[in-house]
């Protein structure tokens, strides 16, 4: 008789271990759980629209001057008092990445969704020599994540 209750326990723990799991999963499916990358390429507001990777080689070391590149490329974000250093900058952004849960519930229902923008931070500086010729270009590029929510 104690060989057959401890089976019984056995088995009725096994039996509420699954049940417990089904419980937790139908939980989880009931609702919604979504990721949804949103691939993009835009300049944001007030960022430079003029500029490209490949603009740091137009300009050559030696022939170009300060008025060259401000005539090329307008007046630039930083500048040294003597022009001995100007620099560039401008973003580019490249994905939304939004996601969240929903619960629906009748008419109605709960949910919390956030959103994440990967972009892009460039920069582009040039130094002068005292008599105004390019003597170099460098170039950065920053990863940049910009969030709304955790």
């Amino acid at each position: 008789m104690n060989h057959h209750n401890s089976c019984l326990r056995v088995g009725t723990q096994k039996a509420m271990r699954w049940l417990g799991t089904l419980a937790l999963l139908a939980a989880l499916t009931s609702g919604c759980v979504f990721v949804a990358p949103v691939p993009t390429a835009y300049h944001p507001q007030g960022s430079r629209r003029n500029l490209t990777e490949e603009t740091a080689i137009r300009f050559a070391p030696g022939r170009t001057t300060v008025d060259d590149v401000v005539l090329a490329l307008g007046e630039p974000d930083v500048a040294a008092s003597d022009a001995s250093q100007l620099t560039y900058l401008w973003e580019r952004v490249n994905m939304h990445l939004v996601w969240g849960w929903a619960i629906p519930m009748g008419q109605g229902g709960v949910g919390q969704g956030w959103e994440r923008t990967y972009s892009h931070a460039h920069s582009l500086s040039l130094a002068f020599d005292e008599c105004g010729a390019l003597q170099n270009v460098s170039m950065t590029n920053v990863n940049v994540r910009t969030s709304d929510g955790p």
